[in-house]
């Protein structure tokens, strides 16, 4: 089975009028943030969840990064960083926020981009029936984008101190190897040494 370690999953939803995203982790897990994962009411929360659960039938389908700026083990150690979180926001903090962050270090979305100038589109819209004056229906997208944005960040987390024990476990992951290959080291020259104290006692004998 294909377990999409360190993959950006992605599958449509509602007739593919927009797409939910998750990070494969392996051994057939995703991690995910679970807003409208099931519908449109759905609360959303960071979990990590079965290949199964996630797809629900449908096809997996892998969103490649050419150029990502964290490797697979760093990608997971940042989704794992943010199990639990439940500050979801379909414009401001969604599924593919999370994952880009993981994968890029940016908290960016395409579909909530669409979804902020749809719903600005529409503020200016009812202004422009209002005034029956294109100013009125720029003034009234504007006022709707700043809105919508200053709304939105009461969802976002505070990166800065996510980015501080991101490093604090790349840190702890990298003495733990060091520690490691250090006492693989210690029991290999412990091994020679009673190899070479064998043969003499054998020789003496």
């Amino acid at each position: 089975m294909n377990d999409y370690k360190g993959k950006h999953l992605v599958i449509k939803k509602a007739a593919g009028s927009y797409t939910h995203h998750g990070l494969g982790v392996g051994d057939g897990r995703v991690i995910h943030y679970s807003g409208l994962a099931d519908d449109l009411t759905s609360v959303g929360v960071i979990e990590e969840i079965s290949l199964e659960e996630f797809a629900k039938g449908k096809e997996i389908i892998v969103k490649t990064h050419d150029e990502r700026k964290f490797n697979i083990g760093e990608a997971i150690i940042r989704a794992h960083l943010r199990i639990g979180e439940a500050q979801y926001h379909v414009l401001h903090n969604n599924c593919e926020h999370l994952v880009e962050w993981c994968i890029n270090g940016r908290h960016f979305s395409q579909q909530s981009r669409r979804g902020k100038l749809a719903y600005s589109a529409g503020i200016g819209a009812r202004a422009l029936i209002g005034v029956k004056n294109p100013v009125g229906f720029l003034a009234g997208a504007a006022a709707g984008y700043v809105y919508i944005n200053h709304q939105g960040m009461k969802k976002v987390p505070d990166f800065s101190e996510l980015e501080k024990a991101f490093e604090q476990a790349v840190s702890a992951k990298a003495h733990y190897k060091k520690v490691l290959h250090l006492a693989k080291s210690s029991a290999e020259d412990f091994l020679d040494v009673s190899v070479r104290q064998n043969k003499v006692k054998k020789l003496k004998n």
